[in-house]
């Protein structure tokens, strides 16, 4: 059982792999005479990583010495107006989130030739994708979903849905002792808020954008989708993070199109004698249920859920929409019966 396929085709829109800072790897190309040079007042140091549409560098400002990531588009596609609204639109929307769940960005800035910047906090951390090469503990699962919640409470509070979180756009930090998670590229976010609305038409009506890995079923179609498709993400996120396998097996479209047409299986039968914790299983499945009105109304609701199962965990079973307790506990996993002697 593999747990992924290689990342080739993952994206449609966005960047392929992408890890630290919102882009990692080594696609695209990046320029390396930034290195070295000063933009918008920031000496560029090194480079971080680089996607297919633009590159990320760390760097310093030449005044307060502040560290900073510093995002900039390939100069191939400087000509390509949409692409570069599309990056300027990333940093109008991401600046208007403060969250400490979020990775924020600092200001937008323009280098000799022109090319926008977006100045980044640097965080230093890895990928959640990197630290999901295995089953999490559940402490550790519900730790990380809760925060990844605040994060997404705050977003959607400002009118913004991700439309791509995936655990490549998490980065996650050692703080204190323990993780923590902030959220990252909202480079195909769309606004759901007043006259801002029309910045959703750099997307053409009806387009698949995001990673099919981690979409949800309305946005594989085409349709109208606000909040819940970034519940549904992150769903597919901690069943992963449980399990340490994809809900699905396949290619990226053949787990899109099982998603579709069918329920996501339970744990049990994708990783047979793997114990989870059962509430957790159901949590995550609520999350991504494929009908969008069976699934936490938002954010701050899934929130309150997941600490009612902390404190009250039979109370927890009628949020989770478990009426039949029996039957809701034959669809997660639980551990076999002891054999009777």
């Amino acid at each position: 059982m593999t747990r992924r396929d290689p990342p080739d085709d993952r994206d449609t829109l966005v960047d392929a792999k992408k890890t630290r800072l919102g882009v990692g790897g080594t696609k695209g190309k990046a320029d390396p005479e930034l290195v070295g040079q000063v933009v918008g007042g920031y000496l560029v140091a090194e480079l971080l990583g680089s996607g297919a549409m633009g590159a990320v560098y760390r760097g310093s400002h030449i005044d307060t010495n502040r560290v900073v990531a510093l995002k900039v588009l390939h100069p191939h596609l400087l000509d390509e107006t949409s692409v570069v609204e599309r990056f300027r639109r990333e940093a109008r929307v991401a600046a208007r989130l403060g969250h400490p769940h979020i990775g924020g960005v600092i200001e937008l800035v323009q280098a000799a030739d022109g090319r926008y910047v977006i100045v980044l906090e640097y965080v230093e951390g890895e990928p959640l994708s990197a630290i999901m090469t295995m089953p999490l503990p559940p402490e550790r699962v519900t730790l990380l979903a809760s925060q990844l919640l605040r994060g997404l409470e705050h977003a959607h509070a400002s009118g913004l849905v991700h439309r791509d979180l995936k655990p490549d756009n998490v980065l996650v930090e050692w703080r204190n002792g323990r993780d923590h998670a902030r959220i990252v590229d909202f480079g195909i976010a769309i606004v759901r808020e007043g006259s801002e609305e029309s910045l959703e038409r750099l997307t053409a009506t009806g387009q698949m954008v995001g990673t099919p890995l981690y979409m949800s079923p309305e946005q594989a179609r085409g349709e109208f989708i606000d909040h819940r498709a970034d519940l549904y993400s992150l769903g597919v996120m901690v069943y992963e993070m449980i399990s340490g396998v994809l809900p699905f097996e396949g290619r990226p479209l053949d787990i899109l199109a099982a998603s579709l047409k069918r329920d996501p299986p339970a744990i049990a039968q994708r990783v047979p004698g793997l114990i989870v914790e059962p509430l957790l299983e159901l949590f995550c499945r609520k999350l991504m249920a494929r009908d969008l009105t069976r699934r936490f109304t938002s954010a701050r609701h899934a929130l309150d859920v997941l600490k009612l199962m902390e404190t009250d965990p039979e109370a927890a079973l009628p949020a989770l929409g478990v009426m039949d307790v029996e039957k809701a506990l034959r669809v997660v996993s639980l551990p076999p019966p002891p054999t009777k002697r």
